[in-house]
């Protein structure tokens, strides 16, 4: 995913470039584009060969010597690090709250035999789901914010985490919730009417077993599949909102750095960002298997008995 990251950037025509030629010869200085592209290309270690780039950079990351900054000179371990502070101040309760309200209600909705409350979840599911992130982000900027007197108009300057970043910071976070809510809901109801069928949750409510408990049950027994569905999901959706969540509330977190990294050209940058989601990945997966052996300890037996 890094190669591929670096070879789309290093491969592909640079605007830079395009744009010092057409400055200079708009005001007459034709004779020094080639110069000045040649210094552009060394400021930004473009006058080696793309192979010999590519073996310095894996050797400097493997050192975690990220490099840093074209554009602004930080140290690119130090962005990432301020950029994943702003992300992750809103992102993790969205998460929390979107996954433990969803398979409550989906649990509860498979459970309940009425056909409205069926219905219901199914019509706030779909709608939650459907709408568009940047649709409810610039609704609320557009038509909400300027009438709460208390919401800040910018993100404050002092870090994510004081009071008046963490009151910007919430609708963020409800719209992360929103759409993570809608996809553990799907699954988690899609499991419930599997297992609430089943006869082990059959005779516990024969024996008059509270609703409650016959819910922690099924959701015991149904944790595993439920959380090889959706954390690829969860992931995929993560991804995606951060990018425009971040764009439109102008949150430097690492969707907005990952974005004016690629605008700039700015290569160490887009590179570093995309470890960053790569290890993302890699952790998740790592998590999902923990947790897989330790909600089913038969998971870790068979795979030792292998």
């Amino acid at each position: 995913m890094v190669s591929l990251a670096f070879l789309i950037v290093a491969l592909t025509p640079d605007p830079g470039e395009a744009f010092i030629a057409h400055q200079l010869a708009r005001t007459g200085q034709g004779d020094k584009i080639e110069a000045k592209l040649q210094a552009y290309r060394a400021a930004r270690n473009l006058d080696k060969p793309v192979t010999v780039r590519y073996i310095r950079w894996m050797v400097d990351i493997t050192v975690f010597d990220w490099g840093r900054s074209l554009a602004t000179g930080r140290p690119v371990l130090m962005m990432v690090r301020d950029g994943l502070s702003y992300t992750l101040s809103y992102v993790v309760p969205g998460v929390l709250f979107g996954t433990i309200g969803g398979i409550w209600a989906g649990l509860s909705g498979s459970l309940d035999d009425q056909s409205r409350s069926r219905r219901g979840l199914s019509v706030i599911s779909y709608v939650a789901f459907g709408v568009p992130s940047f649709w409810l982000a610039a609704m609320f900027l557009t038509a909400i914010a300027p009438e709460i007197s208390w919401f800040p108009d910018i993100l404050p300057t002092d870090g994510p985490f004081t009071p008046q970043t963490a009151l910007f910071l919430v609708p963020p976070a409800i719209i992360v919730a929103a759409n993570v809510f809608a996809g553990q809901l799907r699954y988690a109801r899609t499991k419930g009417r599997e297992y609430f069928q089943s006869d082990f949750v059959r005779q516990h409510q024969a024996i008059g077993i509270s609703r409650w408990r016959v819910m922690w049950y099924v959701l015991r027994v149904a944790a595993v599949p439920l959380l090889a569905v959706s954390l690829a999901d969860l992931i995929a959706i993560l991804v995606i909102n951060i990018f425009v969540i971040e764009f439109v509330f102008n949150i430097p977190g690492i969707g907005l750095l990952t974005y004016q990294a690629i605008l700039d050209r700015d290569m160490p940058v887009v590179l570093g960002m995309t470890m960053v989601v790569a290890l993302t990945g890699i952790g998740v997966n790592f998590l999902q298997e923990v947790a897989n052996t330790v909600l089913d300890p038969r998971i870790g037996d068979d795979g030792g008995a292998a």
